[in-house]
């Protein structure tokens, strides 16, 4: 019987994408997930509530709505959330309750193990003394896996090295190719992500004074001071 009521249980998470399927969830920890940590969140959150007026009962309610596979993961996210918090000090009361929990809501709804990472280290850093600003949760819940990666593998203005100029113009519209160093041989396709990154001022662009052939269509893209403030929340720098 106990064998029956688990197939129904995997059968229900994996319907609409999530469930062993979800590779943000270990394989190891997938049974212990949704099983035990749904059925605990109560105690999985209890650090929260003992440290914040009312946000723990507020998340709660907001667990409670989620279907099965959203309980999965927003519990294992919002455990792992709670430990990278512990581990650089006491935890502290979210300043930006809404954030916070869009931010749980979020999280439960990705199953992207970069991205998911992402989501715990956002939550992480509102439970600790940082940097975060509330804007950060629109931006994150508008990046795919393809901006997440692309972002990380940018260099700051300061890393890009040299024989590169200030850009004037429409870079979405022009631009077919981008380096991430001034002297790098190898060329990147121009995607759309690299327009969403441009959308959220988390990368710009900048032209290169020493390319040839077709300079014009080539791109430095590079990452922001802000894109920087945004990595150094979303990677727990």
């Amino acid at each position: 019987m106990e064998d029956n009521d688990t197939s129904k249980t995997d059968s229900s998470f994996d319907i609409i994408g999530f469930g062993k399927t979800a590779k943000a969830i270990p394989a190891e920890v997938y049974i212990e997930t949704s099983r035990q940590l749904i059925t605990t969140f109560s105690k999985i959150v209890s650090p929260i509530c003992e440290t914040t007026d009312g946000i723990g009962r507020y998340i709660k309610q907001k667990f409670d709505n989620m279907v099965d596979a959203e309980k999965a993961i927003g519990a294992y996210t919002i455990q792992e959330a709670i430990d990278k918090a512990t581990q650089r000090g006491s935890i502290v009361q979210p300043k930006h309750l809404k954030s916070f929990i869009n931010s749980f809501e979020e999280s439960s709804k990705e199953n992207d193990p970069l991205l998911h990472e992402m989501w715990a280290n956002i939550l992480a850093s509102q439970l600790t003394d940082s940097n975060f600003h509330p804007r950060y949760v629109n931006i994150l819940s508008s990046l795919s896996a393809d901006e997440a990666h692309l972002l990380l593998r940018l260099n700051t203005v300061e890393e890009v090295g040299k024989n590169w100029s200030s850009y004037l113009g429409s870079p979405r519209d022009g631009f077919t190719h981008y380096v991430i160093k001034s002297d790098d041989e190898d060329l990147h396709e121009w995607t759309f992500s690299c327009n969403v990154l441009l959308e959220f001022e988390l990368a710009e662009v900048a032209g290169l004074t020493e390319r040839v052939p077709n300079n014009d269509a080539i791109a430095l893209l590079y990452l922001t001071n802000s894109g920087k403030r945004f990595l150094d929340v979303v990677t727990m720098e």
